[in-house]
């Protein structure tokens, strides 16, 4: 099972598909996608256990 991240616009936590990991300006990492359900863009901070 894939982790779950929480999207606005559903208010509820799904799972992204096209997920990419970037670097953010702050040089935190992060995780870019799409939200399964409805198509909007999800933006996940990462903290250091999961990177």
């Amino acid at each position: 099972m894939a982790d779950l991240y929480y999207c606005v616009k559903c208010k509820k936590k799904t799972e992204i598909k096209d997920a990419q990991r970037v670097t953010m300006k702050n040089g935190k990492p992060a995780l870019k996608g799409l939200c399964v359900e409805c198509g909007t863009k999800v933006n996940a901070i990462l903290g250091a256990s999961k990177q």
